[in-house]
């Protein structure tokens, strides 16, 4: 971390971008943080968690900011930690940077008397995120049934993240996370809010180059453990009246967990050999055997192309041009004339797979290939969730007929 400014008249030093060098240097950072309110600073009335370290929310000019008193060693620890797990694609808090203050020497006793030391404090400065709720305003607005699936599944999502990463919490609560209504781009859908778990405390993170199954069960169970404790504060306090995480809800987040675990890997290694962004491109895979059933497809069309050019193709440039002139043509399709409308919980790549799983099964029940058109007739009437979609089975059957024709493309081949 590179130091932008510095103030030696009062012993403050800037470790932040220059961009915000001006509005943090306005601040009274010679007055403990927790007495800011009487120096004419604006406070924020944000929702917060609870906290073992003084934190304010304050504006800057036109910037908010959530700065946490520790010291000097932790706080950039714990910015160059955020940075690190957000260069990954964990969601955290964005770090901005350090503030740290010299207080002069200190008497310390030790065994051989007393010694003088240096005393500092320290900042840890991050930028304020938007449509967050921390876990204590998460139970006021009703941690009820309706909702814990959702946040179920944000938690297991942050969890999966960091552990694929190699990155242990190892303090892993509510109490530092965030629940964030995040809006993102679906590959071939468009935008759709989602509820994300961010990473709201990096003290205790450790990076490695991968962590073992028994450190991830512990993580795990830490928070299971943290859910308990809890719930007793917000019972004791009144919040609360029912369990916040039931028998049930421990089942779901631990088998989840594990299962998801499985499917990232997956994905990872089909991104590997076919140098596919499952995310940007296809969007993320919900069950295991998603990308080895997709990693098939892509190899009978490798064949395909290369009897088709004469020349044997690789396995990289089959993948391409399988996306470029097959997956992405079917789910234009699928997405011009409304067939995601009808399954809002699917991206277009497991809508895909499902289709040409429905294929597979249709085709051994009737000892001969099917064909994707009438897969796809047949899956829409059975699964779509709607009554009065008849004459929209017929238009999107000979939308994909027709392309087909027009590629010049085996049924047959176009997906096995």
């Amino acid at each position: 971390m590179s130091r932008e400014s510095t103030r030696e008249a009062d012993n403050v030093r800037f470790f932040v971008p220059r961009k915000d060098i001006r509005r943090l240097s306005s601040l009274p950072w010679s007055a403990p943080l927790e007495e800011w309110h009487r120096h004419g600073v604006r406070i924020l009335s944000i929702k917060s968690g609870l906290s073992r370290h003084v934190v304010r929310f304050v504006a800057a000019g036109r910037e908010r900011y959530a700065i946490k008193e520790t010291t000097p060693l932790s706080a950039v620890r714990e910015s160059d930690c955020y940075a690190d797990l957000r260069r990954k694609g964990i969601p955290t808090l964005e770090p901005v940077g350090v503030v740290s203050r010299h207080d002069g020497r200190g008497l310390v006793q030790t065994a051989v008397g007393g010694q003088t030391e240096k005393r500092e404090t320290g900042y840890l400065i991050t930028r304020l995120m938007d449509k967050v709720i921390p876990d204590s305003f998460l139970f006021r607005r009703g941690f009820s049934a309706d909702n814990r699936k959702r946040i179920w599944d944000a938690i297991i999502d942050l969890f999966v993240q960091l552990h694929t990463n190699g990155a242990y919490w190892g303090d892993a609560s509510l109490a530092n996370m965030l629940i964030h209504f995040s809006a993102e781009v679906v590959p071939e859908l468009g935008r759709r809010t989602r509820l994300r778990a961010v990473l709201a405390d990096a003290e205790t993170v450790e990076t490695r180059p991968s962590i073992s199954a028994s450190m991830r069960q512990a993580d795990l169970d830490f928070f299971l453990e943290s859910m308990l404790w809890t719930e007793a504060d917000l019972k004791a306090s009144g919040i609360v009246r029912d369990p916040l995480i039931t028998l049930d809800d421990q089942r779901y987040l631990v088998e989840h967990y594990h299962e998801r675990y499985a499917v990232e890997l997956e994905t990872r290694s089909f991104e590997l050999v076919t140098h596919i962004d499952v995310d940007r491109l296809l969007g993320s895979f919900d069950a295991k055997g998603r990308g080895a059933l997709l990693l098939q497809h892509i190899n009978e069309h490798k064949w395909y192309v290369s009897e088709r050019f004469g020349r044997d193709i690789g396995l990289v440039e089959a993948a391409e041009d399988w996306y470029r002139s097959v997956f992405r043509p079917v789910c234009r399709i699928f997405s011009d004339y409304g067939l995601l409308e009808f399954f809002p919980d699917k991206t277009a790549a497991n809508l895909y797979v499902e289709i040409m799983e429905h294929k597979y099964y249709m085709s051994q029940k009737e000892s001969r290939d099917v064909g994707l058109v009438a897969a796809l007739e047949d899956y829409m009437t059975r699964f779509a969730p709607e009554e009065s979609l008849g004459d929209i089975v017929g238009i999107i059957v000979r939308a994909l007929r027709s392309f087909v024709d027009l590629h010049h493309t085996p049924r047959n081949v176009l997906i096995a």
